[in-house]
């Protein structure tokens, strides 16, 4: 538990499993090349654009975007870690998942998903290829996991090789 202002907040710790298209099909699809990407949107145009995310193995953020899909994938490959949670009103982070991109491929999240920045591994921080509709600002739900919830979810970046070697 972490103390934040006299309140016990929960460390969820969310299994980590390598991302492939059968572990990342409840959440998406995983994408191998940055300019096919056709997102499914329910209002607006994608807008693409690149993000810079840094390093951090606590997540107090999520965010779930009704306007259809988002696509992110690393600029060079820097192994990454996604973490998503199902579609759901409130994020349901007994169930968030962690997947282990080896940098070389990417995520899109299915309408509804949701999903925290992604975390470089190898990296103090990476940049991102990044695909959503061009109305997310409207359609965007964000849920701060500590006021909300009254917690955080905790990524351990260690150990990772094993899973990293498996997508070679």
């Amino acid at each position: 538990m972490i103390a934040n202002n006299r309140v016990a907040i929960r460390k969820i710790v969310p299994p980590i499993e390598a991302l492939t298209p059968q572990t990342f099909a409840p959440f998406g699809r995983v994408v191998t090349d940055w300019t096919a990407v056709a997102l499914q949107l329910k209002v607006g145009e994608t807008a693409r654009n690149q993000m810079r995310a840094r390093q951090t193995t606590v997540i107090e953020w999520l965010s779930a975007h009704d306007d259809g899909e988002q696509a992110l994938i690393p600029v060079e490959p820097i192994p990454t870690v996604f973490v998503v949670c199902p579609p759901s009103p409130m994020p349901s982070v007994e169930k968030a998942r962690a997947f282990v991109s080896n940098g070389k491929v990417g995520v899109c999240f299915s309408q509804g998903v949701w999903h925290a920045f992604p975390i470089p591994i190898a990296a103090e921080h990476a940049l991102y290829n990044n695909a959503q509709g061009s109305q997310w600002h409207q359609h965007t739900r964000e849920v701060h996991l500590p006021t909300a919830l009254g917690c955080v979810l905790v990524v351990g970046l260690e150990g990772l090789s094993q899973l990293l070697e498996s997508q070679r």
